[in-house]
C-alpha cells in the first residue's frame, strides 16, 4: 500500500527533480524522480523499496574497495549504490548506450559527487564495434536488434567485457548483468576475463532459452546458481564461484 501510494503521489503531484534517498542502503543519497521507467518514476528508490531482494544481496555481497561492474546500468541506481559500497578504494564502471538514460546516469553521479565510478556509454557484447540498437516500448527495454514496430532505433558503440578489462587494468569482483536479451554475447566477449576473475554475478535473464543457456554456462566456470528470491523459479540469480 505504501509503494501504491508513493507511486500516486510522485507520478501525479511531486515536481521531476532530485530527492533525497530517506530509507536503505542507499540512504542520504539523491535520484532524480522520473528518471527511471514506470508511473511512479522511481518513487520506490527514496523508501528503500526499489527491487529490495537484489538491493540487500548486493548489498551484502560488495566490500570496500572492491570493484563492480554494471552492466545494463540504465540510470544508475545500482551504480550509485555500489558506489558508496564499495568506497573511495573501490570503483564502479557502469555501461549504458541509451542517450536518454546516459544523461540521468551522468546527473547522478554528479549529484552524488560519485568520484570512483567510470562510464562507458557502450553496449557490451561479444564484439567490439557497432550494432543496431532497439529502444524498445520504455527506457528500461532498449535492447540490441532490430526495433519493433513503434519502436525507435539507433546505432551504438559495443565494447566486450575482455577489453575493457585489458584496458583499464581491472577485473570485477561483483558484477550485475541485466542487458535484456544479450546475456550470452556479455559471456562469450568475457572468456579471457574469467581465466582469471570469479565475480559475484548478479544475473537478470530474458528468455527461458537464454536462462538454460546462461546457467549451463556459469556451471561450466565453476559458479553456483542459485535464484535471488529463494523457493522462485524464475529469471533472476546470483551465481558465485567456489
Amino acid at each position: 500500500m505504501l509503494r501504491r501510494v508513493a507511486r500516486f503521489i510522485s507520478g501525479r503531484l511531486l515536481p521531476r527533480r532530485a530527492y533525497t534517498v530517506l530509507r536503505g542502503p542507499m540512504k542520504g543519497s539523491r535520484f532524480i524522480l522520473g528518471s527511471l521507467s514506470g508511473e511512479g518514476g522511481g518513487a520506490s528508490v527514496y523508501l528503500g523499496e526499489m527491487e529490495p531482494e537484489q538491493t540487500a544481496t548486493m548489498a551484502e555481497a560488495m566490500r570496500p574497495g572492491n570493484v563492480f561492474f554494471d552492466i545494463g546500468a540504465n540510470v544508475g541506481y545500482y551504480t550509485i549504490l555500489a558506489s558508496r559500497l564499495v568506497g573511495e578504494a573501490g570503483k564502479v564502471v557502469a555501461f549504458e548506450p541509451v542517450p536518454r538514460n546516459i544523461e540521468f546516469l551522468r546527473q547522478h553521479i554528479e549529484i552524488n559527487t560519485a568520484a570512483n565510478v567510470i562510464l562507458r556509454p557502450q553496449a557490451v557484447s561479444g564484439t567490439k564495434g557497432t550494432v543496431r540498437f532497439s529502444l524498445g516500448p520504455d527506457s528500461a527495454m532498449g535492447h540490441i536488434g532490430v526495433a519493433d514496430e513503434g519502436d525507435g532505433e539507433l546505432e551504438v558503440e559495443t565494447t566486450t567485457l575482455d577489453d575493457v578489462v585489458s584496458e583499464l587494468g581491472i577485473a570485477p569482483d561483483v558484477m550485475k548483468i541485466d542487458v535484456e536479451g544479450a546475456e550470452r554475447e556479455v559471456f562469450l566477449g568475457a572468456a579471457r576475463m574469467f581465466e582469471t576473475a570469479r565475480p559475484v554475478i548478479f544475473l537478470s535473464t530474458h528468455s527461458d532459452e537464454l536462462r538454460a543457456w546462461c546457467l549451463e554456462h556459469l556451471r561450466g566456470l565453476g559458479y553456483a546458481v542459485r535464484p535471488l528470491i529463494a523457493g522462485e523459479d524464475g529469471h533472476e540469480f546470483v551465481a558465485t564461484h567456489d
